[in-house]
């Protein structure tokens, strides 16, 4: 999302929303032993992330698991930079995440957030695209962060109804992909967030955003999205 600055936990769920579409995480084609998937992102929402997985399992297509590890990238208008090492053991069940990290004593505990890997829609079509003019209802969702990172009330998104757009060639980390542009718009209420006893508030956004659906891939690889006149892109630079 585009709020301040996440938890690691936050950006990896994020880097995942910008993934896979109908097919679902666990059938994504990083979603295998060795895997790895690189994203950047421009514009207004500057996230990055570059992610190997191991340790995969999978019982079905949409019930998985994996431990996931990288580095991710962000930053928002103007807001500092940020960098996180990644290092998550991930349960994917019915559309939603748990995420587990490393404690002191080398065992695991679990990241208090979850999240709903739906939130932007990505992994929400529920049916197949078909054609221009097909549409998909609207959705909301809650993300609730890692606390131990920041203190913020649940994030609540909303994304209006999607409809295709004639489909298109477009240039992808694969090469040229014929891809269907799905267009809505996507609204965050405002919240409020403390880092280290500050308060600050996080502003109400609405985007108009294209996610751009390959079917040969069964990946979103491109989301663009403009908010306050100003745009951003994130997108799969590599996929293995």
């Amino acid at each position: 999302m585009r709020f301040i600055r996440y938890s690691s936990s936050a950006l990896l769920m994020l880097a995942f929303a910008t993934g896979s579409a109908y097919a679902g995480l666990c059938e994504a084609p990083f979603m295998h032993e060795g895997g790895q998937t690189q994203l950047s992102g421009s514009g207004g929402m500057q996230l990055g992330a570059d992610l190997t997985f191991s340790n995969v399992t999978k019982d079905g297509s949409d019930a998985c698991e994996a431990r996931v590890q990288g580095i991710a990238t962000y930053g928002l208008a103007g807001l500092p930079p940020g960098k996180s090492s990644l290092d998550y053991w991930m349960a994917v069940k019915h559309g939603k995440a748990s995420f587990e990290r490393r404690d002191a004593q080398g065992g695991r505990e679990p990241v208090e957030g979850k999240f709903d890997l739906r939130m932007l829609g990505l992994f929400a079509y529920g049916e197949p695209v078909t054609q221009a003019g097909q549409t998909f209802p609207p959705m909301r969702f809650q993300i609730n962060l890692d606390k131990k990172a920041v203190q913020t009330q649940p994030i609540v998104v909303s994304t209006g109804q999607k409809t295709v757009g004639e489909r298109q060639s477009i240039q992808t980390a694969s090469g040229t992909q014929s891809c269907w542009p799905i267009r809505y718009t996507r609204v965050t209420d405002p919240t409020q967030a403390s880092f280290n006893g500050l308060v600050l508030p996080i502003p109400g956004m609405t985007a108009e955003v294209t996610d751009w659906f390959c079917p040969d891939l069964h990946m979103v690889m491109k989301q663009e999205s403009q908010q306050g006149g100003v745009a951003s892109v994130v997108e799969v630079i590599k996929l293995r």
